[in-house]
């Protein structure tokens, strides 16, 4: 019979030999096996019997005991249907809004089954690591433990190319907020989860929506901005709520005490940081731009930030407004100092107010981004900073 627990010591050698197997699997194995088998070869294959080494590495291997009571159970794998259930639904609703459209993956028979155990084989395996690597580290109350190996699975969950093809600042800040920050507070949700109640209620969270995603034919297609939304507060909303409800259920209110707000205020504090990342990248009327030089000193400094007002459809300019506008990749700013009509097409002729002359080309209207209405001092010279190394072309700016 299997002892139920084990010296401190072996268990953390364990635990770090797991997680150097999965970083193995993840940084080499994975990458290379999708070099020369192919992604599908080794998704569909050398993927699950990588898992399936582990889980019998796990089998071997005495068990840890979990931090909750055994009479908690049933109360934890229903909660976790629940959360899949209400994520779900959320999801739909999305698609509601956003439009539905097919899956992507084989419905067959055969690729129904085929998927099942690929995916359930995986499932089972991070699930069992999860929990053993949780219970085994992680000291009653170590929420620092719950963050490190959270995003230790969020970071094995995402394929490393994906990381790798991320260049611009705008895909970075979709990136994170469409899929690594949603990956990461899921699995947040799962560690809580084996954490009270070992692999069978992670292994419901998380297998109930990815039930949803291989198995139904039509499947929500979700803007990233909705996806990003939903992928945030919903596992927020769970994980707040799994703490107060398991603290009712087990009577145990001093967890919870002085944190009644809690749930409330990551709500809002989850609303505020989207909403944020919404405004920076440009869904808002409004949105903002680091200026990188100084042609338009005095008024706006490199390493400034104006807040641009999209036009609406229809509306005009006047000479004298300050307009950013593209050409080629580049973002200008530039003041109008006449508006021209040639050959009945609309144009605007613009200067930087530091500059010797006026820009050698008209600005259509349709490269037009909006108007400046506010600038902000100097916030923006983080953004230079990072952006010092890519050189811009200039050369159609006249100094």
């Amino acid at each position: 019979m299997k002892q139920w627990h084990m010296p401190e010591k072996s268990m953390n050698r364990r635990s770090i030999l797991l997680i150097m197997v999965i970083l193995l699997n993840y940084f080499i194995i994975a990458p290379y096996g999708a070099s020369f088998l192919g992604n599908r070869i080794s998704d569909s294959w050398l993927q699950p019997v990588i898992w399936l080494g582990i889980v019998f590495l796990l089998f071997i291997w005495p068990r840890v005991k979990v931090h909750g009571k055994n009479r908690h159970q049933g109360f934890l794998r229903l909660w976790a249907f629940n959360f899949a259930a209400l994520f779900i639904m959320a999801s739909i609703i999305g698609g509601l809004v956003d439009g539905f459209g097919r899956s992507p993956y084989n419905h067959s028979v055969t690729g129904i089954l085929q998927n099942v155990v690929q995916v359930g084989v995986v499932l089972i395996g991070r699930e069992l690591a999860r929990s053993f690597m949780v219970n085994s580290t992680t000291r009653k109350g170590s929420y620092v433990g719950f963050v490190i190996l959270a995003f230790l699975m969020t970071l094995t969950d995402i394929s490393l190319s994906r990381f790798l093809n991320l260049h611009e600042y705008k895909d970075i800040i979709q990136f994170t907020a469409q899929y690594l920050a949603p990956e990461f507070l899921m699995n947040l949700l799962a560690v809580y989860f084996v954490y009270l109640g070992g692999a069978v209620p992670s292994m419901i969270y998380m297998g109930s929506i990815q039930a949803f995603q291989w198995l139904c034919p039509i499947l929500p297609d979700l803007k990233w901005i909705t996806a990003a939304l939903i992928g945030i507060l919903c596992p927020v909303f769970s994980l707040m709520s799994l703490r107060g409800f398991y603290a009712e259920e087990t009577r145990d209110r001093s967890k919870v005490k002085g944190e009644e707000e809690n749930p409330v205020s990551l709500l809002v504090t989850s609303l505020v940081s989207i909403s944020i990342i919404w405004f920076s990248v440009g869904i808002f009327p409004v949105y903002p731009s680091v200026v990188a030089t100084g042609s338009m000193e005095p008024l706006i400094m490199p390493g400034d930030v104006v807040l641009v007002d999209k036009l609406k459809p229809g509306e005009t300019l006047k000479t004298g407004e300050i307009i950013q506008f593209r050409r080629d990749t580049i973002l200008i700013s530039h003041r109008i100092i006449e508006i021209t009509k040639e050959e009945k097409s609309l144009g605007y002729r613009t200067k930087g107010d530091n500059n010797s002359g006026a820009d050698s080309q008209i600005v259509k209207p349709e490269d037009v981004k909006g108007r400046i209405i506010k600038v902000i001092p100097k916030i923006g010279w983080p953004t230079l900073f990072l952006k010092s190394d890519k050189s811009q072309q200039l050369k159609d700016i006249v100094f």
